[in-house]
């Protein structure tokens, strides 16, 4: 049953003022944005669009008192990273580097050596691998601790096993171009399983089901889900650090007209909207004693903007110069536009 109700006059609106209202509403409308606002909606749309690329090196275990533990996982040390690089993956807020291709740069340049690696190590690692922030860190915790407890009487008796797997790890998120340390966090895990054995005149019953390299998994998986969750609140911090050029030089493998192909890719940090200069070599200046080349002298040709790049190539248009490239000339990344 419908009702009827009675609007008093108060709340009786001009329609006069409406149109005045409406008019003054569609010049808002219409007045073009600012500047602030259209360099917050490019930003915007460009972390829509593009994920801060970041790379996961490998942890320091120096300070984990039984070493041996870290066999009992998956990869051993390596497989702490592992876990985090899948964990960060399906997260689906950052695009991460393969870890092998971490492995390539390493051994190429010698660095790391030691075994550790400082923030001015990593961020000269991140400037090869093209990224915008390096993830370092180390274990502080990685222990199993066993108690066992039990009794009989007349041949009759039960033991009790229990065992606590403990992880803690400490993290540090490195601004490749500066060196800082943007980002400190912490995860830590615990994971325990109690196994109770009864025994009768020497007879044992009720295997025991403790896996110790399955409870240290499980901590360090859960260690690494805390430090996932944290490192998702920083997305947007990572995103608005300027973009580092990879130090990867590349050759030209193919010319087309105006179209050129480059024999690096994403796997080197290279991405659509990078501007790479061609040079031409034209001296290679050898040391007198043991014949190496320690420089080499190059003229530019002109400059390439790329607009499609895969894991292994890159192709991209002929934007300046005269002279004419040719394969086998070098690309030298210079800017990202």
């Amino acid at each position: 049953m419908l009702k009827r109700v009675l609007i008093p006059s108060a709340f009786l609106v001009s329609p006069l003022l409406i149109a005045d209202n409406t008019f003054a509403n569609s010049k808002l409308l219409s007045q073009p944005p600012s500047p602030q606002a259209v360099i917050a909606q490019n930003s915007l749309s460009e972390r829509t669009t593009e994920k801060p690329r970041i790379a996961v090196l490998d942890f320091d275990f120096s300070s984990v008192g039984n070493p041996s533990l870290l066999s009992l996982i998956n990869g051993g040390a390596d497989g702490v990273g592992d876990l985090l690089v899948n964990a960060l993956v399906e997260g689906g807020q950052y695009t991460v580097v393969e870890r092998s291709r971490i492995q390539s740069i390493l051994a190429e340049q010698n660095l790391g050596a030691s075994g550790r690696i400082d923030a001015s190590t990593a961020a000269e690692i991140g400037k090869i691998l093209g990224v915008r922030a390096v993830m370092i860190g180390s274990v502080t915790q990685f222990d199993l601790q066993k108690q066992n407890a039990g009794g009989g009487i007349f041949g009759v008796g039960a033991s009790t096993q229990d065992t606590d797997a403990e992880v803690a790890i400490n993290v540090r998120l490195v601004d490749t171009n500066t060196a800082e340390i943007l980002y400190t966090t912490q995860g830590k895990g615990n994971k325990s399983q109690s196994d109770t054995q009864l025994r009768a005149f020497g007879v044992r019953a009720g295997a025991s089901t403790s896996n110790d390299g399955k409870l240290l998994t499980l901590a360090t998986e859960e260690a690494i889900q805390t430090i996932t969750q944290n490192m998702n609140t920083q997305v947007d911090t990572i995103a608005a650090l300027q973009q580092s050029i990879p130090d990867v030089e590349a050759l030209v493998a193919s010319v087309s007209g105006n179209t050129i192909i480059l024999n690096k890719g994403k796997k080197e940090g290279y991405r659509e909207g990078m501007v790479v200069s061609i040079e031409r070599v034209t001296q290679e200046v050898k040391d007198p004693e043991t014949g190496e080349v320690i420089r080499t002298l190059t003229t530019k040709l002109g400059e390439v903007k790329l607009t499609d790049v895969d894991a292994k190539s890159s192709l991209g248009q002929w934007i300046s110069g005269t002279a004419t490239p040719q394969v086998g000339d070098l690309a030298k990344p210079m800017r990202q536009n």
